[in-house]
């Protein structure tokens, strides 16, 4: 994963903030729940949402790295970042995954 399991948290609990703050976020706090406890729910959901979707792309960055590792030359550079991003959009359609 990219990005650090705290860094991944901060991002959930900001847009969990910013889609309350605007008023897309509607929810019920569970009867005789403490204070806050309904939004560590909601964000835990958007934090396991971000890390399920971060591994889904990881797994097909894996998945090109095993296609460019089989053509007959070493690709190096821009060469190889241009056949990254075509391979990477293929292999995610394929997929149904929108990147």
């Amino acid at each position: 994963m990219r990005l650090s399991e705290d860094k991944v948290r901060r991002i959930a609990e900001r847009l969990h903030d910013e889609l309350e703050q605007r008023g897309l976020l509607a929810y019920k706090e569970p009867v005789g729940a403490r204070g806050g406890t309904g939004r560590a729910a909601r964000v835990k959901a958007i934090y396991d949402f971000i890390v399920a979707d971060l591994q889904v792309e990881a797994e097909i960055d894996a998945e090109v790295d095993r296609i460019l590792s089989t053509y007959s030359r070493e690709i190096k550079g821009t060469e190889r970042d241009i056949l990254f991003r075509k391979h990477k959009e293929e292999v995610a359609r394929k997929r149904g995954y929108v990147l």
